[in-house]
């Protein structure tokens, strides 16, 4: 990279000053939480961040006078429009760090979440810009999650279900894993489903809470709960 491309970078925004990682793992996760509309209960931020409930709730106060989000009592919080920013810019950091662990350095996605978390708070807007650029500007991250645009604007995929849902029969083809416990997407590996994948409901037993999927030609017994775990584009929309 040239210097002179450097030199020719924007300046970072006024509202992108620098944080503590602290308040930045806070509002990424009220900003994954928040359903535009209902404030986001502290006992969730809690179980989100692994942390008591008295402990969110001095952190939510502090960020409530720092004017990062408005603090609703027990009802919860709600981001301003600088703290969603923050917290979506945190969140589009720490998705395109897990695309270069993953796709560049081979990390599994399985551990991707987790060495991305570390790597997001030491990324700058001006890296960020870069690694972005360098990346192919990808739109999700290795386990299908819409990463933030450059804006601090929030996205979803459009026609949107769960494998669960999906009619017998029918192919389709798998947007996002929304859980990123190990342990489920190190099975969700080995049977092949990934973003991109097209998968098919052979059959449903919901009384047994099983139905058997086929990935690439191969079936196999997968719980409804896990099913449901899975967003697919409706072929049906």
């Amino acid at each position: 990279m040239t210097t002179s491309a450097l030199k020719s970078a924007p300046a970072a925004a006024p509202d992108e000053h620098e944080v503590s990682p602290n308040v930045e793992m806070y509002l990424k996760s009220i900003v994954r939480l928040f359903d535009g509309a209902e404030p986001v209960p502290t006992s969730a931020i809690a179980h989100e961040l692994a942390v008591s409930p008295a402990s969110a709730s001095s952190m939510l106060k502090r960020l409530d006078s720092d004017g990062y989000v408005r603090h609703d009592g027990r009802h919860g919080v709600i981001p301003t429009q600088s703290g969603a920013r923050i917290g979506a810019l945190t969140l589009r950091r720490q998705r395109l760090a897990e695309r270069l662990l993953v796709d560049c350095l081979g990390v599994s996605w399985e551990a991707a979440s987790a060495e991305a978390c570390r790597l997001e708070h030491a990324i700058s807007p001006l890296v960020e810009r870069h690694l972005a650029a360098f990346m192919g500007n990808p739109t999700t991250c290795p386990h299908g999650h819409p990463i933030p645009r450059d804006d601090g604007s929030l996205w979803q995929h459009d026609d949107a279900i769960d494998l669960a849902d999906v009619a017998v029969g029918i192919p389709a083809v798998v947007l996002e894993v929304k859980n990123e416990i190990p342990e489920l997407l190190r099975f969700l590996d080995e049977i092949g489903v990934r973003p991109g994948v097209s998968v098919s409901v052979v059959s449903r037993e919901r009384a047994v809470g099983l139905q058997k999927i086929e990935v690439g030609g191969k079936q196999h017994a997968v719980s409804v709960q896990l099913a449901a775990a899975v967003v697919v584009r409706n072929p049906q929309a």
